[in-house]
């Protein structure tokens, strides 16, 4: 009898796990390529409709996927919905920065409010500052001297931001660069990140949000051979993390390297002005 039993609900366990792996692979697969075509302003509808198709292949998995990957898509909904640009005039950093903040909020109030968890966290005070974390500081200060510029002069992407010298604009431009490393670390890292690590491994959650940040700067503007940069450094910044759980640390990096571009799109532009950069 219990042989009858075996053969009978084994095959039913393991045609269900491979029904909901499929949904899974279904559902990220859909949020990757929406994202991308709704972004990168393909098709916003057309990219919608997958973030669309792409809730429903959650909804039908039950348990643990459903409930955090949900929450991912939503966030990513706002994304594709926000206009992604380089413009720096005040009415349109402050649409831009409304959407932004909502896709943060958004994921931090579902899940405090609503699922009853600290899933998203901000921790400032766990990392100590040893040499080899300034030592990767500096090293990515150098690295961004040396890329950055040569990207711009082999490429011409820096044409995708307005560069106005006074000191209105330039002060818009530097608020803007900045503004948006801190809110890159804020969603890509601490919110989605730390989403799928609920219901994935940390390598797979990793080369996942790297996906979804290398897709929202290419729309920014970071184009031509800029993603094959980008994306390890997304990478990067979950491992590095991961591995020191300090949101200052990662932000300390990313503006870092914001102050870099900041000062390269200037010399880019008016080369006759902080002429520092050797390419």
């Amino acid at each position: 009898m219990s042989n009858i039993v075996s053969d009978i609900l084994f095959p039913m366990i393991r045609t269900r796990e491979s029904t909901e792996l499929i949904g899974k692979i279904c559902a990220v697969a859909t949020t990757v390529v929406g994202a991308y075509i709704a972004i990168i302003s393909l098709n916003k509808f057309l990219g919608l409709a997958l973030m669309a198709a792409a809730m429903v292949f959650t909804l039908l998995i039950s348990g643990k996927f459903a409930r955090y990957y949900s929450v991912v898509i939503l966030a990513l909904s706002v994304i594709c919905l926000s206009p992604v640009d380089t413009d720096i005039r005040p009415l349109s950093m402050l649409t831009m920065s409304t959407f932004l903040a909502v896709a943060v909020g958004l994921p931090l109030l579902i899940t405090r409010v609503v699922y009853k968890e600290k899933v998203i966290r901000f921790p400032i005070g766990k990392h100590t500052w040893t040499k080899g974390h300034i030592g990767y500081l500096l090293l990515a200060a150098v690295l961004s001297y040396l890329l950055l510029p040569l990207w711009m002069s082999t490429t011409g992407e820096y044409q995708n931001w307005s560069v106005p010298l006074n000191p209105r604009d330039i002060g818009l431009l530097f608020l803007g660069t900045n503004g948006l490393g801190i809110w890159d670390e804020l969603f890509f890292i601490i919110t989605i990140l730390a989403l799928l690590r609920r219901i994935m491994p940390f390598w797979l959650a990793n080369l996942l949000q790297a996906c979804f940040f290398t897709i929202f700067l290419y729309e920014l503007g970071f184009r031509g051979w800029a993603p094959l940069a980008i994306y390890p450094f997304a990478l990067l910044q979950g491992i590095v993390f991961q591995r020191t759980e300090n949101l200052l640390y990662i932000i300390a990096i990313h503006l870092t390297i914001d102050f870099v571009l900041f000062l390269a799109l200037i010399n880019a532009h008016h080369p006759q002005y902080l002429n520092i950069f050797i390419t």
